[in-house]
């Protein structure tokens, strides 16, 4: 019996001289069928699809709920206590006695209300968390992969060995930091390596080099650990304790959550793997949490906030002692990753045939574009700024910023002024690029000093992707090579990565953590085949962009491309990069490859097998 039908033969119990007092909107929940509503009132009783409107949730298994609703089951008192009510309100059996009463389904013994409650009352159910699959499903674990890198790709670059090396000292560490579901987690995952917790920022961005290895172990599990936590009104908590899959801090701490990028690292990973039917399950999780967002971060006047900790750079002084308070300032990347975020959840909408929100979206989406441009940026200096109360802007240049490459808020001519900071040496052009605080900025650290000049995997490769958004291909191959080449240098003095950099000397940050993959996976791994070799998959694995610069002989091995693609590239030593490349391809499937070297570019599509292409 299904869900639907179950329920079906419950509402046919409702009686109007039974009316309850007050109307009931329950939504049932369960793992495996989309969720329906039951509403009941002074009139009738109706199922709706969806969970729409509704007030609380009544979650467990098919057979669970079948149980629950019919009178005569056997083991219905034993189904009462193994479904969940959410949220968890003190009064939560009463809500269930009221429905069953109103459908003619009492004589359970159901727990009396609690009178005296010590805890806080939960917030209520926002739409569409209640679709969020991820809350109710328990996944069989994954089991944990020996590292072998005959299995993973393999870069080719011959006159850097140290990059080899790199990335297979990467791969081996994080294949170290692997780890199955324990009493709190459901999905197997890849542990942040820095602390007993998982880390909401790092995770997204371990995804840009997991999907490399996405054939061996299921590396979005990270994330899904995430959504699985994701409160019923939409909030997930950025820092989640691995034993106890429980979020460490109240949602309306400033420190609760953030960075809001869930939605721009599936996008990514979408682009790579092609996955739509993950758009699908992870949709209602996004829209649900952009619209926590929305509710709890947003200043009366459209503009964002977070802290130190919830913007991930924990402590930049771009706001005043905000490390752990937003200080009631707009913070300009916040701001940003909102718009993003709009942009994204469009795009998914569209892809995945859901475009009830864009409406709103795109609502949301002008009202910020208006917000950036008016309020946060600089024409004198060229930058964006975060912005004081007073509607004073700070005068800190954050490396925050430059997520306003990646949206559409910010026109050409503004980003081609932030562009322009990237190249400056007295701005963010340093010995290692990029620091995560201009040289130019009060407190710029040259050891590091954390963020307050640090160089870091993640912030590095969010402005390498907003460089190639914006048709900047040289002057990210000029940034990645310089950050390449110094996180190599590094790892050849010292022997392993860190968590970050000096941006003034050829050394680890100073504070930084070894061994740290981490998200400096992005630096051995992603950032070398993305921006050193220049292979960038898009549109969901069908199609690679090889922005051909080095001359040495380079490519790469084994690289997992849609569901079930595998590709070699293999490019010929040249003697000058305007040189005609030389070209080795072999693939399982069809591909479409758009080369660019030089000023030349051309596309080819090549069906499955080997092919030697010369220009």
């Amino acid at each position: 019996m299904t869900l639907f039908d179950t329920l079906q033969a419950a509402v046919s119990r409702f009686r109007p001289d039974s009316p309850p007092m007050y109307p009931i909107r329950a939504c049932f929940v369960t793992p495996d069928e989309p969720p329906l509503t039951v509403m009941v009132n002074a009139e009738k009783a109706e199922i709706r699809d969806g969970s729409h409107d509704a007030d609380f949730l009544i979650c467990g298994t098919t057979a669970q709920i079948a149980a629950l609703m019919n009178p005569n089951a056997p083991d219905r008192q034993a189904a009462a206590e193994q479904i969940t009510i959410q949220p968890d309100y003190p009064y939560k059996n009463a809500q269930l006695a009221a429905l069953l009463t109103a459908l003619d389904l009492t004589a359970l013994d159901l727990a009396p209300v609690t009178l005296k409650y010590e805890g806080p009352y939960p917030f209520p159910v926002c739409y569409p968390a209640a679709e969020n699959r991820f809350r109710v499903t328990r996944p069989s674990p994954h089991p944990i992969p020996a590292y072998d890198r005959h299995q993973l790709p393999a870069l080719i670059a011959d006159e850097h060995p140290l990059w080899e090396a790199m990335a297979n000292r990467a791969w081996e560490i994080a294949f170290d930091n692997l780890r199955k579901p324990g009493s709190g987690l459901r999905f197997s995952f890849i542990d942040t390596a820095f602390n007993t917790n998982t880390f909401l920022w790092d995770s997204a961005f371990m995804m840009m080099f997991g999907r490399y290895g996405r054939r061996l172990f299921p590396f979005m599990g990270t994330l899904d650990n995430f959504y699985a936590s994701q409160h019923e009104d939409g909030f997930i908590c950025r820092e989640i304790n691995t034993y106890t899959g429980k979020g460490i801090f109240q949602p309306l701490d400033p420190r609760s959550t953030g960075p809001n990028i869930f939605a721009w690292a599936e996008y990514e990973w979408y682009q790579h793997t092609g996955d739509r039917e993950r758009l699908q399950a992870v949709f209602p999780a996004l829209i649900a949490y952009h619209q926590w967002w929305k509710t709890w971060r947003m200043h009366p006047d459209g503009g964002y906030w977070t802290c130190g900790w919830g913007s991930g750079m924990d402590n930049q002084n771009r706001v005043p002692d905000s490390e752990y308070h937003h200080r009631n300032y707009t913070w300009v990347d916040a701001t940003l990753q909102q718009a993003i975020n709009c942009e994204i959840l469009i795009r998914i909408g569209r892809i995945i045939e859901r475009t009830e929100f864009e409406g709103s979206l795109a609502q949301d989406l002008r009202i910020l574009e208006h917000y950036v441009n008016t309020n946060l940026w600089d024409e004198g200096s060229g930058f964006y700024f975060d912005r004081a109360p007073t509607g004073m802007l700070s005068r800190i240049k954050s490396i925050g910023a430059f997520w306003g490459l990646l949206t559409g808020v910010v026109p050409d001519d503004r980003a081609d002024r932030l562009i322009m900071h990237l190249q400056d040496p007295k701005s963010f052009n340093r010995p290692h690029r990029v620091p995560s605080q201009a040289f130019d900025s009060e407190d710029y650290s040259a050891q590091g000093g954390y963020w307050l000049g640090g160089v870091w995997a993640s912030t590095n490769y969010m402005v390498l992707r907003g460089l190639t958004a914006r048709g900047e291909h040289q002057l990210a191959h000029e940034i990645a090579l310089n950050h390449i080449t110094n996180v190599a240098q590094v790892f050849e003095h010292t022997g392993t990565l860190w968590e970050n950099y000096a941006p003034e000397v050829i050394q680890q940050g100073d504070p930084a953590r070894s061994e740290f993959v981490g998200w400096t996976g992005v630096s051995a791994i992603a950032i070398p085949i993305e921006y050193g070799v220049g292979i960038r998959p898009s549109d969901g694995g069908q199609r690679l962009h090889w922005d051909i610069r080095l001359t040495e002989r380079h490519g790469i091995l084994r690289l997992p491309l849609g569901d079930s693609n595998m590709v070699d590239l293999v490019c010929e030593k040249r003697m000058h990069t305007h040189d005609a490349p030389m070209i080795t391809v072999q693939t399982l499937e069809t591909l479409t490859l758009y080369l660019t070297w030089a000023d030349q570019e051309r596309e080819v599509t090549l069906t499955a097998g080997e092919h030697h292409l010369a220009f």
